[in-house]
């Protein structure tokens, strides 16, 4: 059995929060809107202890910008990886986000999102959606389970496998069939 989901951790929000007030602080100026997405999100679903998170950006002509910004603070930009409108960052160490106390930073991925972005509406719709359906948090983390237990299951594979799940979700929220395609073929 591989081991790299773990029992929800209700540190996950505390460290979220704490994340988001200093990148609120970073780009007070802006007045952006900083989500928690993904697993870790969910209270009561194991997920890979790494946090999730959106920064949605209304102005697109803005990323250059926050970009800039982004790195400063020890962000490492891996641009839009194949998804329109998703720039992701990955931290350069565990002190990234920099600051002047050398905290250390439990582990997370950064996203810069358009407002309109397909890939934003996926994480908002899948996180909501999961967050009213006890039922389906409780399968998920089910299949979850089940897939770590898979001989010699890498956790490219492990996501790959979860794909049908998430798609059966958001097409159950009303996403269309050539929105659920581009979702999948990001996924796969």
């Amino acid at each position: 059995m591989t081991n790299f989901i773990e029992a929800y951790n209700p540190d996950w929000k505390t460290e979220f929060e704490k994340l988001k007030h200093l990148l609120h602080s970073e780009f007070v100026d802006y007045n952006l809107d900083i989500q928690h997405v993904g697993s870790t999100s969910i209270p009561d679903l194991c997920a890979k202890p790494i946090l999730d998170i959106d920064i949605i950006v209304e102005n697109k002509s803005l990323i250059g910008d926050i970009s800039a910004r982004l790195e400063t603070i020890g962000y490492l930009s891996r641009g839009e990886q194949g998804i329109p409108g998703r720039f992701a960052f990955r931290q350069s160490s565990s002190l990234t986000p920099v600051t002047a106390e050398d905290k250390t930073w439990q582990a997370h991925h950064l996203y810069v999102c358009f407002s309109d972005s397909l890939a934003l509406k996926n994480h908002l719709l899948f996180r909501d959606y999961l967050l009213q359906h006890k039922a389906l948090v409780n399968e998920y983390a089910q299949l979850k389970m089940e897939l770590t237990k898979e001989k010699g299951i890498t956790k490219e594979t492990y996501t790959k496998h979860k794909t049908e799940f998430i798609i059966s979700v958001l097409t159950s929220v009303g996403l269309d069939e050539k929105e659920l395609l581009e979702i999948k073929k990001a996924n796969i």
